[in-house]
C-alpha cells in the first residue's frame, strides 16, 4: 500500500499547482493556505484550504494488485471567515476544478480520475467563520 502522508502530499501539491486556485488565495493574502488538515502552525489565515485523507481501501483480495493498488476517499476543507457562506462555497468550488477529473502523482504510485462524492453547503463553525466540505476518492496504483 502507498504511505497516506505520500497521497495526502500529492493532492495538495495539485491544489497549489491550480493557478486559479491560488491567485483567488493570493490576492486575499492568502496563497500559502493550502495545507493538510492536522497542520500545527502559530497562525491560521482565512480563507483556507485543508486536505485530509480517508481509510485507504487495498485492491480486490483476489487480484495480484491487492497490495499495490486500492481505492483512498479523502476531503478537502474550505474555509472563510466573512459575514456570509458565499466565499467558503465559492473557495469549494474552485477546490472542486482543480481536483474533479484530475489525476495526481507522487512518489511512487499515480491515480486514475479523481471523482466527486458531493460538496457540502457552507455551515458557520463559529460567528463569522464557515466550512464548505467537498468529498473525493480516487483509484491509485503503485509504479
Amino acid at each position: 500500500m502507498i504511505a497516506n502522508d505520500l497521497i495526502q502530499a500529492a493532492i495538495i501539491s495539485a491544489l497549489k499547482a491550480d493557478t486559479t486556485l491560488t491567485d483567488w488565495l493570493t490576492a486575499l493574502n492568502a496563497g500559502s493556505e493550502i495545507r493538510e488538515t492536522s497542520w500545527a502552525g502559530v497562525t491560521f489565515s482565512y480563507p483556507a484550504v485543508r486536505v485530509q485523507v480517508g481509510t485507504q481501501a487495498p485492491g480486490p483480495a483476489d487480484s495480484t494488485c491487492y497490495l499495490t493498488s486500492g481505492e483512498v476517499p479523502f476531503t478537502v476543507l474550505s474555509f472563510s471567515e466573512s459575514d456570509s457562506s458565499q466565499q467558503a462555497d465559492h473557495l469549494a468550488g474552485l477546490v472542486n476544478a482543480a481536483l474533479i477529473g484530475a489525476r495526481v502523482s507522487g512518489t511512487g504510485f499515480r491515480s486514475l480520475l479523481i471523482q466527486s462524492d458531493g460538496l457540502t453547503h457552507a455551515t458557520r463553525t463559529g460567528e463569522r467563520t464557515w466550512r464548505a466540505i467537498g468529498l473525493y476518492r480516487m483509484q491509485i496504483y503503485e509504479i
